[in-house]
């Protein structure tokens, strides 16, 4: 549906043939390259997952904030004559240059493991954000061949790289809060407040995860031993089902796009998620096991 902008600058987008023939080999180059081998821990540092959150949108406030600082001093030492401020100038835009490629090495990492949709967006996104970083550089250019002096031209460049940061900008915000790429998929998730039945203990198979549901919530339960944990049952990341994934040394690996999370209290042990996922105190009533969220 085309009911606002936004949207019908997505929807022309996902149905761009054109951009899913561009897209589809970078996407398989960078797939076989970090998704399963040996610069995979490139892929996570990337993601962000140590730091809890997506490395990304953090990244992109460099060159946004740089770039206009850049252009506030170009607009105030032409005006004021301050040619002085051109130095300072000039030393925003490279550090703008050098945020847009941390930027974009982080926003490619996230990019592989979206769906084709919000791939095709995101492709599009990033093709707009590199033409602003190539006007940037050659306005950088332009102040380095006249000496760090402020000139209209160099701005003029400037300025039109600006204005495309900020288109690429603006898809990258509908990605987000219109096609919900990279946000907690447990956000909202919430109790049981006090234990609650949801299965005899007799029904777990040790070792086979057992998806439940109760309140409403998705829970994963896993019988080890004499031990049964509980955790969310959709991953973080991308809302799989992680009772189809994999048990990998404590953890739950997805079975998509291969997070790992602590069966004990829900932690993220491996991106690409960023969020853990919800964790239930356990205990067992006359043969029930029965759960309440941990707090």
């Amino acid at each position: 549906m085309n009911r606002d902008v936004t949207e019908a600058a997505e929807q022309a987008i996902i149905k761009s043939a054109l951009v899913k023939k561009i897209s589809a080999p970078v996407d398989s180059i960078l797939n076989r390259s970090f998704q399963t081998t040996p610069l995979r821990p490139i892929k996570l540092l990337l993601n962000g997952s140590w730091l809890g959150h997506p490395l990304h949108p953090l990244l992109t406030d460099i060159p946004v904030g740089a770039w206009t600082l850049a252009i506030l001093f170009d607009l105030l030492g032409l005006l004021c004559h301050l040619p002085q401020l051109g130095i300072a100038s000039s030393i925003a835009v490279a550090v703008g240059i050098a945020g847009a490629l941390g930027a974009a090495a982080a926003g490619l990492m996230d990019w592989m493991d979206i769906d084709p949709a919000e791939k095709s967006v995101g492709a599009v996104h990033g093709i707009i954000n590199t033409g602003a970083t190539l006007f940037f550089v050659g306005s950088l250019l332009m102040r380095w061949r006249d000496g760090w002096t402020l000139t209209w031209a160099s701005l003029g460049v400037a300025i039109i790289g600006y204005l495309l940061v900020s288109a690429g900008a603006y898809l990258g915000g509908g990605m987000v809060f219109h096609l919900g790429v990279m946000i907690n998929r447990n956000a909202y998730r919430s109790g049981p407040s006090d234990f609650k039945t949801v299965i005899a203990e007799k029904d777990l198979i040790d070792g086979q995860p057992k998806r439940v549901e109760v309140d409403g919530q998705p829970i994963l339960l896993l019988k080890s031993a004499s031990t049964i944990y509980a955790i969310g049952a959709v991953c973080s990341h991308y809302g799989a089902p992680l009772e189809e994934g994999k048990l990998v040394d404590g953890t739950i690996q997805c079975p998509w796009h291969l997070s790992r999370f602590s069966l004990r209290d829900g932690s993220v042990k491996e991106g690409p998620a960023c969020a853990a996922v919800p964790c239930y105190d356990v205990q067992t009533v006359s043969g029930q096991v029965q759960v309440k969220m941990r707090v």
